[in-house]
């Protein structure tokens, strides 16, 4: 027994050393030959007034960096967290100023394969890096055009071709995408359902070059994974509820939550909406309109159309209208493609599955158009 146990300790010196010895000679990196891949390219999200956050997807865990390149000079930001790189993660977001990637010539994203950080050294693997994009951010002109989506429910096929339609009827190409919730069919039951129903979904709409805002519907509250949701959408409330801008065009995002009360037997007891209602409605009825900004639309991202629910909301008009001077209220939800108004403001609803809309911004006022996966286009002229 004691020759077997010498005899292992050796070993296990001698592996200890091995190690170390690599270590010391690759600073403080063991590099193993295992490959990574991009599996959901990297889609620019608009998460406040002044940031967007880049995300994309790999098939291993590892790390994640931006690289930006204006005139000649490339910058480099990390997926991090209080100093360090996370390295444990699939999904990989970076939050850049808007100034430094509105202005940039492109970006790329980089990620490394990454088994594990044991403090003084660790164990990665291959690296891999994105196609560099052209992005396309703001640049003055007043007019701007999004195309608006909400109730895709996983037709992801259905979406591309009502873009396509309303790209042939446009003046000029789309400057941003809009979701406004229930955009998979299945909630968010994995961190795969969010990767291959929301980011692969907004990456095909926006090509990385256009940048997308998101606010999240009754069907992205249901899950397991739904509870992370927000962990990758770095917003200035730590929410998902914010205030962000485009241009000429300044955004309240709301989160309307489920569409039952929270008893309901459908959400098995995990349900918690009402408390997360009221303190959304404490922040709303805390905002004040921005005058510092020579905004020239005021409008509202939303999944419900009613914020009036008493039940839900109380009445979240008031401050929308009066505080924040709201206009006009984008929203989903009911499957319907139309327009009507409530409370002072005029809404819109995008319609169902398979089914887009362009919304334009111009002199002042707000156009929409809508089309079915089939092309056939719906006019609605100007928005009240």
């Amino acid at each position: 027994m004691e020759t077997i146990g010498a005899f292992l300790g050796g070993v296990i010196d001698r592996v200890v050393a091995w190690f170390m010895a690599l270590y010391m000679a690759a600073g403080g990196v063991l590099l193993l030959p295992v490959p990574i891949k991009i599996t959901a390219p990297p889609v620019v999200m608009i998460v406040s007034e002044t940031q967007y956050a880049v995300l994309w997807a790999t098939d291993k865990r590892g790390t994640g960096a931006l690289h930006v390149t204006a005139d000649g000079e490339t910058r480099t930001f990390y997926d991090s967290a209080s100093g360090t790189i996370r390295s444990d993660d699939t999904l990989h977001v970076v939050r850049v100023d808007k100034e430094i990637l509105d202005g940039c010539d492109s970006y790329s994203v980089q990620s490394q394969y990454a088994l594990f950080n044991f403090g003084y050294f660790a164990l990665k693997g291959c690296q891999t890096a994105s196609q560099a994009y052209a992005f396309r951010g703001y640049g003055g002109g007043g007019t701007v055009r999004a195309l608006f989506y909400t109730d895709v429910h996983g037709d992801r096929a259905g979406a591309l071709a009502s873009a396509a339609a309303l790209r042939a009827q446009a003046e000029g190409a789309p400057d941003l995408v809009v979701f406004a919730g229930d955009i998979p069919d299945d909630g968010l039951l994995f961190k795969k359902s969010f990767i291959d129903g929301i980011l692969a979904q907004a990456a095909a709409l926006s090509g990385g070059e256009i940048p997308v805002l998101y606010a999240r519907g009754n069907h992205e509250s249901r899950g397991q994974w739904g509870t992370e949701l927000r962990r990758y959408f770095p917003t200035d409330t730590g929410e998902l509820y914010f205030t962000a801008s485009y241009g000429p065009v300044s955004f309240t995002v709301l989160d309307t939550g489920e569409d039952k009360a929270d008893d309901h037997p459908e959400y098995a007891g995990l349900a918690d909406f009402a408390a997360y209602r009221a303190r959304q409605g404490n922040w709303l009825n805390g905002l004040a309109m921005d005058t510092s900004a020579d905004y020239e639309y005021r409008v509202c991202v939303c999944h419900d159309t009613n914020l009036a629910r008493e039940e839900f909301y109380g009445n979240w008009y008031t401050p929308l209208r009066e505080n924040l001077g709201v206009t006009h209220i984008f929203c989903g939800h009911g499957h319907n493609n139309s327009t009507w108004e409530r409370e002072g403001i005029r809404h819109y609803e995008n319609g169902t599955a398979g089914m887009g809309s362009l919304l334009t911004f111009t002199g002042g006022e707000i156009f929409a158009q809508s089309a079915t996966a089939s092309g056939t286009i719906r006019d609605f002229g100007k928005l009240g």
